[in-house]
């Protein structure tokens, strides 16, 4: 279940970044860069698209999408697999470069992705 359904901002470091296969979902919408602290990046080759675990000691680098809809949101968490593959949560990001803090949806992989894929 979705804690706050208030949220209308969306950060993503993959498949829906600008010039990636899935940005067309968000289309028209207005984004900035930005990065989402204490999370890695992990792109395992099998699998052709990445996913973030937790890390404290690092930082991923994607973008901040604003003024999302209900109708965004009801795509994108079918495409995501929102309750099986992923599931959509809410961190703190902070805008390249002057640094002002978001909170912001974010989509994390389910256990089995991480234990699947993730290096060890």
């Amino acid at each position: 279940m979705i804690d706050n359904q208030n949220c209308d901002r969306l950060f993503t470091y993959g498949t829906l970044q600008s010039g990636q296969s899935r940005n067309f979902l968000l289309s028209g919408l207005e984004f900035k860069k930005a990065i989402l602290p204490g999370y890695r990046k992990v792109t395992p080759p099998e699998l052709g698209f990445p996913f973030i675990v937790q890390d404290k000691g690092s930082n991923v680098t994607g973008e901040i999408y604003f003024q999302l809809t209900q109708a965004h949101w009801t795509e994108i968490d079918l495409i995501e697999g929102e309750g099986s593959l992923y599931h959509r949560i809410l961190v703190e990001v902070k805008t390249i470069p002057n640094g002002m803090q978001f909170s912001t949806f974010t989509y994390y992989p389910s256990r089995s992705l991480i234990e699947q894929y993730s290096e060890k």
